[in-house]
């Protein structure tokens, strides 16, 4: 059959997360160390993300919902730092606000701005993120039709029902649609279980990766995406 759909994973897949996480948690400290000096007397950055670690062991059914954490996590650290109930809510929302808008402040890997371009002139697009970037408030988000993500399907790749959210909103078979993605497990697995095509983009390298990964296309640059989902037929 087919391509009609071509679905991305986001982070590390169109372009690199290290950067963009360590920018915004750069700017999520400094926004509480001149509004909530009292927490970051108590916390540095380093003891703020082990926190938020430690909670999200704590309550596996937090581990892939990134923003339940972060927010609780902070909340948490503003009452113990003797702020109030409700000092401690309205500063985790607005520290918050400013990290989301710094972790949407993206830089596209080479080549994911004229492959999204190609791609968009033949098929619909799609996101599907286990991250809580919006990619509507990415400077690629022009390029897409739909995105769901983890936060707000309440499930995270590769559990079969986070793609049936894809299935179900395009109408169409699953062989019909590409998916792209640079997770062996998360995503070409994930994808795979469901009847999906599958392109494993290694613009990073991915650390010891299963033995068997079930792509049908891989690709280490996204110059090459666009032959790759013509590829699938």
């Amino acid at each position: 059959m087919a391509i009609k759909a071509v679905v991305f994973d986001l982070d590390d897949t169109l372009w690199d997360l290290d950067p963009v996480l360590h920018r915004a948690e750069q700017v999520f400290y400094q926004w509480l160390n001149n509004h909530a000096p009292a927490l970051t007397a108590r916390f540095t950055a380093r003891e703020l993300r082990l926190y938020r670690l430690g909670l999200a062991r704590r309550d596996p059914e937090l581990r892939h919902f990134v923003t339940r954490v972060r927010m609780r996590a902070t909340h948490e650290c503003l009452l113990l730092s003797g702020y109030s109930e409700s000092d401690a809510t309205a500063l985790t929302e607005q520290s918050f606000a400013v990290l989301w808008q710094a972790r949407n402040r993206i830089e596209p890997f080479p080549w994911a701005v004229e492959a999204l371009e190609g791609l968009k002139r033949e098929y619909q697009i799609g996101a599907l993120s286990n991250g809580n970037a919006d990619v509507y408030q990415t400077e690629l988000g022009e390029y897409f039709d739909f995105a769901f993500s983890a936060e707000g399907l309440s499930v995270a790749k590769p559990d079969a029902r986070a793609f049936q959210a894809v299935l179900d909103h395009l109408t169409c078979q699953p062989e019909e649609i590409a998916f792209v993605g640079d997770n062996p497990e998360h995503d070409i697995q994930g994808a795979a279980a469901m009847g999906m095509k599958t392109i494993w983009v290694q613009v990073k390298d991915w650390p010891n990766p299963p033995e068997e990964i079930p792509f049908d296309q891989r690709i280490d640059s996204l110059q090459l995406l666009h032959q790759a989902v013509r590829n699938l037929g």
